[in-house]
């Protein structure tokens, strides 16, 4: 919201599976001129418990989980087929999205994410493990993020790294895979779930890896891995197209399509310094050239006036 507002749009913010749908909050609503909806198939269940119908133009902006699980939900349909616009992350998914509904080719736009980080970071109020090296991986606790994936190979790391240690940060979304992550905490010493990070203390969790990956079967665009290459971690992630989308493999970071090769290449950038420095350098730059908010909010700005234009 800070780059639109700098923009000089007057936003207003309303989570709405956080906050009372109260009379405040309806007047907000009704005091927009425009809707910028996020998560469609979450934002569709919620006006369908609420019985809210849009009265005013409105974006929907969605990452991967909806456009490669969601897309043919009813409600998410009737919510998606009404949009002024439709912006996706990348070029993948901005095709199931028209290959889903042809209908909305002309109204399916990509626009990049970008990062912000706080001016102002805090430290973090937990004690994190002293060993090395030291392994992140960033990201809420559900199915489809397969934090399991790797585990044995990392185990196996042990062996000859005794000191290794592997942190996941990240909400406990869903219940069951949650407690076979503090399970697993309690069955080995290496392992740490410190659950969720606010987000100003997220800097001192990128600073204390030396590796940061991402196990994901599908994702849209992972802000985890564009913060940690901003802070010139070097990352290791799962073969998807979110990921893809960012991570040049062997350039700017690896991309592996199985535990093997996830472990082979953990070993190849922990063991090379000079390889480990331009995965982290490139990494990097790649996050301030490409993917800035300046660029993102260039994008929306249009789309925006794009779509005061068709109201006048």
């Amino acid at each position: 919201m800070k780059g639109l507002r700098e923009l000089g749009f007057p936003v207003e913010v309303f989570a709405y599976e956080e906050e009372n749908w109260d009379r405040a909050a309806q007047e907000k609503m009704v005091s927009c001129d425009l809707f910028h909806i996020l998560h469609f198939d979450r934002f569709s269940k919620w006006t369908q418990q609420k019985k809210i119908s849009l009265e005013k133009p409105y974006i929907v902006t969605s990452g991967g989980t909806d456009v490669n699980e969601k897309m043919d939900h009813p409600i998410s349909k009737d919510l998606l087929l009404n949009a002024s616009f439709i912006t996706v992350f990348t070029v993948e998914a901005a095709e199931k999205v028209i290959t889903t509904y042809p209908e909305l080719s002309d109204r399916v736009e990509v626009v990049p994410q970008s990062i912000w980080i706080p001016e102002k970071k805090e430290a973090l109020d937990i004690d994190l493990p002293k060993g090395r090296p030291r392994i992140l991986l960033p990201s809420g606790i559900r199915k489809v993020k397969d934090v399991f994936y790797v585990m044995d190979e990392v185990e196996s790391l042990t062996i000859n790294y005794p000191d290794l240690e592997f942190v996941i940060a990240g909400e406990p979304l869903e219940e069951e895979e949650t407690e076979l992550v503090r399970n697993y905490e309690n069955e080995h010493p290496w392992f740490t779930y410190i659950g969720s990070v606010p987000f100003a203390s997220m800097s001192a969790l990128y600073e204390w890896a030396d590796v940061v990956i991402n196990t994901s079967k599908s994702e849209g665009q992972p802000i985890a891995l564009m913060e940690a290459l901003y802070h010139g971690k070097p990352v290791i992630a799962r073969k998807n197209a979110g990921n893809e989308s960012l991570i040049d493999h062997g350039n700017n970071g690896f991309i592996f399509e199985n535990p093997t090769q996830f472990k082979g290449q953990f070993l190849q950038m922990i063991n090379d310094e000079n390889l480990y420095e331009q995965l982290s350098k490139k990494g990097r730059d790649r996050m301030l050239n490409e993917f800035s908010l300046e660029k993102e909010m260039q994008q929306y700005q249009a789309i925006y006036q794009s779509i005061r234009g068709e109201q006048l």
